[in-house]
């Protein structure tokens, strides 16, 4: 019986152990199964919160691209508007200026302009280009034919090669490579070997001499007729002539840059060619280039680029005490003044006419008198011939010159043709004054 029951405990024993290691082995795969469960729950919020970290953060980046365009946008509204306030003042201050200084711009190159619409005329011809390029183009003179007035020529300087001759056309019909010639006048009547010519002078840059020549009426060429080289005492710059009522005799201004102005008597030298001699000198205080003499009235007209047109007796004799008749900055002139011109009426009428280079334009005086103010106008585009912008030389006949220019014609050096090289335009006068 005691051995049974000690059977009993022993087996009891035995499975209490076996129960109890179960019961660990249970417990085990059971926190395996947990743990399991927790690392999966586990894994899954990170994942979860890694991808609302990511949908965060990519929210974040649309809010800043949003919070940058924003910012852009006022960028942009904000340089408009300091734009807008720019142009506002700029306009109100051209405006301020255009009442109190009369300044508004011409459309053209690089110059100022009148702030009223000045009165556009336009020419009818241009001539051929000149042959080289660059500034060349300079200065004008008309030859007026002495029996069939429609024959007459325009003579034109080519200042880095010599001189062109065109028809009223604007053909050009003779070239001589004579040199830097940069002002050219002429006047008709003048004795040479007992006949009377047309003598036609021009200011050679290239030799520092005066250039002479006489129209052959058949062909309407240039002929060479100076006697000798003559030179100046000065740095020759530009040149007009002028034919006194009193002797008779014809002379030649030389104009230069450091303002001084020689006077040249002309004359047969007794062989068919001309001699000259300088008869008067006289300086102003800078540079001086374009000029013009009236020989009915004896003066002489001078332009001195940054300050105004003067005006001196053409005799001699006159001495050299000038007087300014305008001055750059009135309201009328513009810096450079470059040409002057002459239209002559009746019972010594006319007008004087200079080239406002500052602004394109030109201005008209009265001839007689004080030579109060006129007008001023600009050659401006037409149908078929373009505007002239930045006029060095000019010149005007009153001429009955045919029917493309039955009251004269008004002829100007253009800076910026549309066509090539520089050239010259030609504008019937009755566009411009009425003689």
């Amino acid at each position: 019986m005691n051995e049974k029951l000690n059977t009993g405990r022993n087996f009891g024993g035995k499975n209490w152990l076996l129960v109890l290691l179960a019961l660990i082995l249970a417990g085990a795969l059971v926190s395996e199964r947990v743990s399991a469960q927790f690392n999966s729950s586990d894994n899954s919020n990170k994942k979860s919160e890694k991808k609302d970290k990511k949908k965060s953060k990519s929210d974040d980046d649309d809010d800043d691209e949003d919070e940058k365009q924003k910012e852009d946008e006022k960028q942009k509204e904000k340089e408009a508007k300091k734009a807008e306030k720019i142009a506002k003042e700029a306009k109100k201050k051209e405006s301020k200026s255009s009442s109190s200084s009369s300044t508004k711009t011409i459309a053209a190159p690089a110059a100022a302009a009148t702030a009223e619409a000045l009165e556009a005329v336009t020419a009818t011809v241009e001539t051929d280009p000149v042959p080289n390029g660059g500034d060349a183009a300079d200065d004008p003179a008309i030859w007026i034919h002495p029996t069939d007035p429609t024959q007459s020529t325009i003579i034109g300087t080519d200042k880095l090669g010599g001189l062109a001759v065109y028809d009223l056309s604007g053909k050009q019909i003779q070239y001589l490579a004579d040199g830097q010639m940069d002002n050219v006048d002429l006047r008709d009547g003048f004795t040479l070997g007992g006949q009377k010519v047309s003598i036609v002078t021009a200011s050679n840059r290239k030799t520092n001499s005066i250039a002479i020549y006489k129209v052959n009426s058949q062909t309407r060429q240039l002929e060479n007729v100076a006697a000798r080289s003559i030179t100046h005492t000065m740095k020759v710059y530009g040149m007009c002539m002028y034919r006194s009522e009193k002797s008779g005799k014809i002379y030649y201004f030389g104009t230069s840059k450091t303002g001084d102005v020689e006077q040249y008597e002309l004359a047969d030298n007794g062989s068919g060619k001309v001699d000259a001699k300088k008869v008067r000198n006289f300086k102003l205080g800078s540079t001086v280039e374009g000029c013009v003499a009236d020989d009915k009235l004896g003066h002489f007209y001078v332009a001195e680029e940054a300050v105004g047109i003067w005006k001196y007796g053409a005799e001699p004799d006159a001495g050299t005490q000038g007087a300014t008749i305008a001055k750059v900055g009135d309201g009328h002139l513009y810096a450079d003044v470059e040409g002057l011109a002459i239209a002559y009426g009746k019972d010594n009428t006319g007008y004087l006419i200079a080239s406002s280079q500052g602004n394109h334009s030109f201005v008209v005086y009265r001839r007689e008198g004080g030579n109060e103010f006129v007008k001023k106008f600009r050659v401006g585009n037409g149908d078929k011939v373009d505007g002239a912008e930045e006029t060095d030389g000019l010149d005007v006949t009153t001429a009955n010159l045919g029917p493309a220019f039955p009251n004269g014609v008004f002829v100007v050096q253009d800076g910026f043709n549309d066509k090539g090289n520089q050239n010259f335009k030609l504008v019937p006068l009755q566009m411009i004054v009425k003689l």
